[in-house]
């Protein structure tokens, strides 16, 4: 029992450890683009299709390729590189776009259905 309990502290610490640094990796990367705007080639989307959604990345003039931010992050990130003059392509703009449209239908149909089933069960009662 006690190795079990062992092993699942290692892993939730590795885990843990992961996120952090990972998400440190990412704050440094996000200031590296906002402060050198002109070492970027493009800003791009990555689907993520099995949660329906795109991660932004970033290609620089070397070649080299960076994630930039997570699919709940996209919209904060465009917004704080819009500042720097980066944006995305014509086509990706249109891309999230249509992603956000379908997440505020889907939204809109979850909440009204909500408030139907509350409308029925005050009927009812």
């Amino acid at each position: 029992m006690m190795e079990l309990l062992g092993a699942s502290a290692a892993v939730i610490a590795l885990l843990f450890i992961a996120y952090f640094v990972g998400s440190k990796k990412k704050r440094e990367g996000l200031a590296w683009l906002e402060a050198r705007p002109g070492d970027v080639s493009r800003l791009y989307l990555r689907a993520a299709p099995e949660i329906d959604a795109y991660w932004l990345h970033a290609e620089m003039k070397n070649g080299k390729k960076r994630v930039i931010a997570a699919p709940w992050e996209v919209e904060e990130t465009l917004r704080r590189l819009a500042s720097s003059g980066l944006r995305l392509s014509a086509e990706d703009q249109a891309t999230l776009d249509a992603t956000l449209a379908r997440e505020s239908v889907t939204q809109g149909d979850s909440r009204q259905h909500a408030h139907g089933t509350v409308l029925r069960r005050r009927a009812q009662a």
